[in-house]
């Protein structure tokens, strides 16, 4: 028999018991509060509107652990938003991650994402925008977790020597460490 918290909205509206139903569906919106309003959460029921506590809780917690940053906000939530555009290269310039020549008039992409810290409302982007071939765009980091990842990469380029990024060029090119920038908020009038 299934616990409450594995029942999915659809299969409580299939019970003939009232009472029940209505018991089950009440304990539903209870735990849903209980769960809070995050963006996090609004955007799962947007996305499962029909799941059940159980699922909804581990989706969560998913979701949590992914854009939890352990490198550069030990801990804290952010909205990793990863601004991946393409450009048309005005001048010859430097594969951030290759060290090969973007000549003039070829297609090359632009890194430059911006991550939101939920606790403390700021807003970074990276210091140094990533101007990189476009062989390169699968290789860039989407979420938070990811970011981490690639920022120790970077930092310590001397462990990945195996790696189709060359990550000593990359640590040259972003001048040691993969530095953050913080956004001042404009005053509005």
């Amino acid at each position: 028999m299934k616990t409450i918290e594995e029942y999915t909205l659809e299969e409580m509206n299939q019970i003939e018991d009232l009472v029940l139903r209505e018991n089950l569906k009440k304990y539903y919106r209870e735990k849903r509060l209980e769960l809070g309003s995050t963006p996090f959460l609004r955007r799962i029921m947007k996305e499962y509107p029909n799941c059940s506590i159980k699922t909804l809780e581990t989706i969560l917690h998913s979701e949590y652990l992914e854009s939890t940053s352990f490198r550069h906000f030990p801990g804290k939530q952010v909205f990793f938003y990863p601004s991946i555009r393409e450009y048309k290269s005005e001048f010859n310039t430097t594969c951030a991650f290759s060290g090969g020549k973007i000549k003039k008039g070829r297609i090359y992409c632009s890194y430059r994402p911006l991550l939101d810290v939920v606790d403390s409302g700021k807003t970074y982007v990276l210091k140094k925008t990533l101007k990189l071939e476009t062989a390169y765009f699968s290789d860039l980091p989407t979420t938070m977790q990811e970011f981490d990842s690639f920022t120790e990469k970077v930092e310590n380029y001397w462990n990945y020597g195996n790696d189709p990024i060359d990550y000593e060029q990359l640590n040259y090119y972003l001048g040691g460490s993969v530095d953050l920038l913080e956004l001042k908020k404009g005053v509005r009038r």
